[in-house]
């Protein structure tokens, strides 16, 4: 089975929080505050998957939100 090229990547939110210069507590309070029905951005993309019991997303799919929401730094 081959793996999708990048940015076609499983990452976690270790991954996420590292990619976007951020903690892994930032990560979790965007995915919270996104879930909430009063918020006017871009929803956190759902999960596509779980790996031992832990969510993971595609990394494309985290960066096109981070593009959205004006959450990615220009490098």
């Amino acid at each position: 089975m081959s793996r999708p090229a990048s940015p076609w990547t499983p990452v976690g939110i270790d991954g996420i929080a590292e990619r976007l210069g951020v903690t892994q507590d930032t990560v979790v309070t965007w995915r919270r505050r996104s879930a909430k029905e009063w918020v006017e951005v871009a929803k956190f993309p759902e999960p596509a998957g779980k790996i031992s019991g832990r969510d993971w997303w595609w990394l494309s799919d985290i960066l096109d939100w981070a593009k959205q929401t004006g959450r990615l730094k220009e490098k």
